[in-house]
């Protein structure tokens, strides 16, 4: 039988490939109805809904009890850790950058798209070591997130590039 609960579940279990999904069907619209350059849509989506609503919605969780307790556990980590602090200011800085992008583009995207790039895939390679080092598959660790972190960097950069060259 179908449970909202097992809903809710999974859709936090896979929070980053919810904002992947809809910042494809975004860009998926934009190009439709109104008629978009594909790359830019494409580019500007991710950058809003994975950069910016995916950060501000991170650093949120891992500020405020008991949600980043509840995450720390997730990640393996220990509860409470002043470092979970960090993380989300890290993630609301670029969560800011990347909902900016919805009304300031060029070289601000370029920017963004770097940095953000450089920190997911930072993330991804710190899950990637934790699982080897440690043999920590936890959910928020060896989960969509892993995958996510990084391969939404490789097709950012990839947009960026064909973005740059006028597609």
């Amino acid at each position: 039988m179908f449970k909202f609960e097992d809903l809710f579940r999974k859709v936090g279990e896979n929070f980053s490939v919810v904002w992947v999904l809809v910042a494809i069907i975004n860009a998926t619209v934009s190009i439709l109805v109104y008629d978009a350059r594909v790359v830019a849509a494409f580019l500007g989506s991710l950058l809003f809904w994975c950069v910016g609503i995916q950060c501000i919605s991170s650093c949120v969780l891992h500020w405020y009890r008991p949600t980043a307790d509840k995450i720390a556990e997730s990640i393996g980590w220990a509860p409470g850790s002043p470092f979970q602090k960090e993380v989300a200011a890290a993630a609301g800085a670029f969560g800011i950058l990347g909902i900016l992008c919805s009304w300031i583009s060029g070289d601000f995207w370029t920017a963004t798209a770097i940095g953000a790039s450089f920190m997911f895939f930072l993330m991804g390679i710190g899950h990637v070591l934790d699982i080897v080092r440690t043999k920590n598959i936890s959910i928020y660790n060896a989960g969509s997130i892993l995958y996510t972190d990084l391969l939404v960097p490789v097709v950012l950069i990839a947009l960026l590039i064909l973005w740059k060259m006028g597609y």
